[in-house]
């Protein structure tokens, strides 16, 4: 048995096999609430009702979708992320732990002792100072504290986001094509050829900056943009303020996507000699409403790459299509 970990800015996916051998995903929304304590009826309750939450001595944490839920109904609660722009959020005093908290509740299915599980890692971004090698290290830190009920614990890898899509995606075409895993922290993408990296490099401008954008735009908070986004059709007119706010940042997003790219080709174009149409996944949360493919394709269109493009692929579930990757990676480690 092998175990794939997709930790995302906003979703943690932990990705394994069935009895059957089909995959099987367990998700978690990468997300926390900070309450007083100063009431403990309503912690009392949250707590009954199974809410996960963390106590301190004057602050209680609500984690996970719970958070959101309650974020999205109160918009006087503010929805804080244990990560930000794809890596540990350094504004967050608490992040490590409850991210190991939330990291180690997906990880129950280990049946045996040093199982092999990869994770994937973001690239550094080329518009914002990040650093990809310190996130790595947390990550790498949590996984191994992690120890089951059994005493189990995990043999864990780290793997390149996009690259991970280009496991997931495109094994039947030689593992070479490009990955673009839209997050909400940012677009990592990944130019690979029989499944090694041509290059890789990140954008920090994703679903995150969406949600912020719109909701200056509108007057509404980040929440309750998130939440319509999922709702919308990129492949219809906006009927409303909000619709209209989110399809011109999906827009802009995806503009700023494809000119990186045809930055990144720009810059290895010693490296990148093809012939053949090269195929292109997009997936990821970000990606996920109706006509983004649609949006995506026609913006490549007008692009001009250097490079011939062949199929642009967008799985049925973008969601959990890099913890698949990263299983893909762990079960031929093995």
């Amino acid at each position: 048995m092998a175990l794939g970990f997709d930790a995302g800015t906003y979703n943690l996916v932990c990705c394994s096999r069935d009895d059957k051998g089909n995959f099987a995903n367990k998700r978690e929304v990468n997300a926390f609430l900070e309450l007083p304590l100063e009431n403990r009826f309503v912690f009392n309750m949250m707590k009954n009702a199974g809410v996960p939450l963390i106590e301190r001595e004057n602050v209680a944490y609500a984690l996970g979708e719970a958070a959101v839920n309650m974020a999205y109904t109160m918009s006087q609660l503010e929805l804080k992320r244990p990560m930000a722009h794809g890596c540990v959020n350094p504004k967050e005093k608490d992040a490590f732990q409850i991210l190991s908290i939330m990291v180690h509740s997906l990880l129950d299915d280990v049946k045996q002792d040093n199982e092999t599980l990869y994770y994937c890692i973001p690239a550094n971004a080329i518009n914002e100072d990040t650093d990809a090698d310190y996130h790595q290290k947390v990550l790498e830190a949590i996984f191994k504290a992690y120890k089951s009920d059994k005493g189990f614990k995990v043999n864990a890898n780290p793997i390149n986001e996009a690259l991970a899509l280009v496991y997931a995606e495109l094994g039947k075409k030689a593992y070479t094509g490009i990955g673009i895993s839209f997050g909400a922290g940012m677009v990592n993408i990944c130019y690979a050829m029989y499944g090694t990296p041509v290059f890789t490099f990140a954008i920090v401008n994703s679903g995150d900056w969406i949600d912020k954008q719109a909701a200056k735009a509108t007057g509404e908070t980040p929440t309750f943009i998130n939440k319509e986004k999922t709702k919308i059709d990129l492949s219809k007119p906006p009927t409303n303020l909000v619709e209209r706010a989110i399809q011109t940042q999906y827009r802009l997003m995806i503009e700023h996507t494809i000119a990186g790219i045809k930055k990144g080709l720009a810059d290895a174009n010693k490296a990148v000699h093809t012939e053949a149409p090269v195929d292109i996944v997009i997936a990821g949360g970000t990606s996920s409403p109706y006509g983004f493919a649609t949006l995506f394709k026609d913006t490549l269109v007008q692009a001009n790459l250097s490079i011939k493009v062949g199929e642009v692929v967008k799985p049925n579930d973008p969601l959990y299509s890099v913890a698949r990757g990263c299983l893909i990676a762990a079960e031929a480690a093995k």
